[in-house]
This record gives structure tokens, sequence and C-alpha cells, in this order.
């Protein structure tokens, strides 16, 4: 229970800090609540991707694998060929939707012309 809780601790230390940089003024509709539909999973999950998206970009090691962060091993090992292939491929798109926000909120914590 308490590992659910620092998480979830976790989760919103993230939000408030983003409130706190004024992330969300300048965001899109789809970037504030990303949807079901659009992303095939839901917000807390994509928020525990993206925390491994950021670390994963923050760091000087150049990555070979970073889908290869992103995957479930017990679920993928679990699926069959085909399911396994549209899985990778949706992590990709996943991978390549938060690397995007990642470095759109690096830019804006770097923009001098911000007001927060």
């Amino acid at each position: 229970m308490s590992k659910e809780n620092s998480e979830l601790k976790k989760l919103a230390q993230s939000a408030k800090n983003r409130l706190k940089m004024g992330y969300w003024e300048g965001a899109s509709a789809a970037e504030i609540a990303p949807t079901r539909a659009e992303g095939g999973i839901g917000y807390a999950a994509e928020e525990e991707l993206y925390a491994i998206v950021r670390d994963t970009l923050s760091t000087d090691e150049c990555v070979l694998d970073p889908i290869g962060r992103l995957i479930d091993w017990d679920r993928f090992d679990k699926m069959e060929g085909a399911e396994r292939s549209r899985y990778v491929l949706e992590l990709s798109k996943i991978y390549v939707r938060l690397k995007d926000r990642y470095y759109r909120e690096k830019n804006r914590r770097k923009d001098p012309s911000t007001t927060y």
C-alpha cells in the first residue's frame, strides 16, 4: 500500500510542478487530457511511461532500445506473435508522443519569453 501511495504522490507532485511552471497554458486539449482512444492507455499509465522516457532522455548515455525500456515484459511474454507486433507498434507511437512532450516541456523551461 505504501508503494502505491508513493507512486501516487510522485504523480501528484509531477502534475503540481507542471502547473507551477505553466506547462498547460499553451497546451492543446489533446495534450491536457489524453484519451484512451488516442493513445490506447490511460492517463496514469501514460504518466508512468513518461517518467521512463524523461529519465532516459535526461541522461547523457546513448540508448539503443528506448521502446524496450517501456515494454511490460510479463505482459509481453504472454502474447502471441501478431499481438506482440501490435503492442510494440503501439508503444512506439506512445514513445514518439512522449518524446515530443519531453522536448516541448524542456524548451518551455528554457524559453525566457514564457511567463510563469
